[in-house]
């Protein structure tokens, strides 16, 4: 198995089926905000090519400038390829794929205290804890979604260097404006999310 780049024509067909399945429309950004960072050279929509020449599954990476530290901006395994391992080496693939020194973030959707909804966090959470995810001690919210933080690193930076780098990452991106009204990085304590706003707004 091994990664590539999608192709702007695969990216398209990806981002209108496996990536719409998959992900709630708070979530998804528009495919026009990823296409203009992918042009500016800071996005890298990856591919998981599997032994028979198939697409398995998908990883973005949204790139800090500076090149060391990269968002996972999705994680996407196609419903009939899930529960047989791809996420795993998805994860394991993107670290293979990049220098040893560089520093993934996470962001995954935190407990809401609705036992139907929650059970899928949790087991979302136990997937990223089982594949070497370190939970950091902030949360954010994104337009309205509350997250956890997690991280992959070694070694480990100081958390609050991490903290400055994943604020910057949607600083290069949002007018401040936006970034004021939508990112909340990092949600404090007792802090609540604002209301649920679609990235297209």
């Amino acid at each position: 198995m091994y990664l590539r780049i999608l192709t702007p024509e695969e990216l398209k067909g990806v981002y209108e089926t496996d990536l719409r399945e998959a992900f709630p429309p708070a979530e998804l950004k528009p495919l026009q905000a990823i296409e203009g960072m992918r042009e500016k050279g800071v996005y890298d929509p990856l591919v998981l090519i599997d032994d028979a020449g198939e697409m398995a599954g998908y990883i973005f990476l949204w790139k800090h400038v500076d090149g060391r530290y990269v968002l996972i901006d999705y994680l996407c395994v196609p419903a009939g390829r899930r529960n047989g391992g791809v996420g795993g080496k998805l994860l394991q693939a993107a670290r293979e794929h990049y220098p040893a020194d560089i520093v993934f973030i996470g962001e995954t959707e935190a407990p809401t205290g609705d036992p139907e909804r929650d059970r899928m966090i949790l087991r979302r959470l136990g997937f990223y804890a089982r594949n070497g995810a370190r939970t950091l001690g902030y949360d954010c919210a994104l337009f309205g979604v509350h997250y956890r933080t997690i991280c992959w690193a070694d070694p480990m930076p100081e958390e609050a260097e991490v903290l400055r780098k994943h604020q910057e990452i949607y600083i290069q991106q949002f007018s401040r404006e936006k970034y004021d009204r939508f990112i909340q990085i990092p949600l404090h304590p007792g802090e609540r999310p604002r209301p649920v706003t679609d990235w297209d707004e």
